[in-house]
């Protein structure tokens, strides 16, 4: 495929399970030139996270390396919040558990390190260098982006649009009965990205849950395609997948961060709906809930939708798409 067709493309992300399975297909992905990845904190520490995406680019070993940057250490205001329990300690399953026939760890210490760069100033510069070309997509909590239009409003409003996995319009949250875990982390963060003007997709519960990875699909993978990379994906997800067994009676897990790449590839994947979106940062028990404005006599003068929402998806195509790319 000639450059003329790729897309520039940058994730934003915290490091965990299944942001490591989106940047897999990603990196894999010859329609995405993904120029950088920038993480900040939330399923783990900004530090683990980084080291996190730079062991996966070094299983995939892709012909072009992304810059990797660190950015946020916490929330816009909130104290931080982690998911290592659902992750593993490490945020990436404890890979340090894995050893090889011949009891040397089979993930090394790494050799790549992350750029010194901040990754505001990455994504700000990036989005001055491609401006509508290009595409964010956003796997943890808004944090880094929000802190990117605080600093410069006016060059980040250049970029073309934001992928969001976050958020729940007609379904329940997952960290709360109200809030998904994203949003719930940073609601602040994710406020100031609804209200930046910005065209905006969000990926998030009401479709993310329609992708499920059964465990046994996973171990058929890994024994069939046997490669780095189907072993890192059987080794990573084992702990991620046990949660979900252990709380919700389903061996596997869903493809949260996977589905927000595979609509930035192929945005006809899902079948969305423009709304004005607001996301609840006071609430009790409602922070982080992202409130859609479903209303058949909405005001769309005074509230112009902000948002499109994904509500469903084509799921045997997604999954096609996500073995194609792992």
């Amino acid at each position: 495929m000639s450059n003329s067709q790729t897309r520039p493309v940058i994730i934003d992300t915290d490091g965990g399970v299944d942001d490591a399975l989106a940047i897999v297909m990603a990196l894999n992905c010859q329609q995405l030139d993904l120029k950088a990845v920038t993480v900040l904190a939330g399923n783990i520490n900004v530090n683990q996270a980084a080291n996190n995406v730079l062991r996966v680019i070094e299983i995939v070993q892709p012909k072009q390396t992304p810059l990797v940057a660190k950015g946020c250490e916490k929330p816009l205001v909130r104290p931080p919040f982690n998911a290592a329990g659902i992750h593993g300690s490490d945020g990436l399953g404890e890979l340090h558990q894995f050893k090889n026939a011949d009891g040397s760890p089979r993930y090394p210490q790494l050799t790549l390190e992350p750029s010194s760069e901040d990754a505001v100033d990455v994504l700000l510069k990036a989005a001055q260098e491609y401006g509508s070309e290009l595409a964010i997509v956003a796997l943890g909590p808004l944090t880094n982006i929000a802190t990117a239009l605080q600093r410069d409003r006016n060059t980040l409003q250049k970029v073309g649009r934001i992928v969001i996995m976050g958020g729940a319009v007609k379904v329940p949250g997952n960290i709360s009965a109200a809030a998904e875990f994203n949003f719930f982390v940073d609601p602040d963060a994710a406020q100031v990205v609804m209200e930046s003007g910005i065209p905006l997709t969000l990926v998030g519960l009401d479709v993310a849950m329609k992708a499920p990875l059964p465990r046994k699909d996973v171990e058929n993978y890994a024994q069939k395609q046997r490669s780095l990379v189907s072993q890192f994906i059987a080794d990573c997800t084992g702990i991620y997948m046990a949660f979900y067994r252990d709380n919700e009676g389903f061996h596997g897990c869903y493809l949260h961060d996977p589905l927000a790449v595979g609509v930035a590839i192929d945005p006809s994947l899902v079948s969305t709906e423009s709304v004005y979106m607001v996301v609840e940062t006071e609430g009790r028990f409602t922070s982080g809930m992202s409130l859609a404005d479903l209303r058949d006599r909405r005001d769309e003068s005074t509230f112009p939708p902000n948002v499109d929402a994904c509500l469903e998806v084509d799921t045997e195509r997604f999954m096609k798409l996500f073995y194609d790319l792992i």
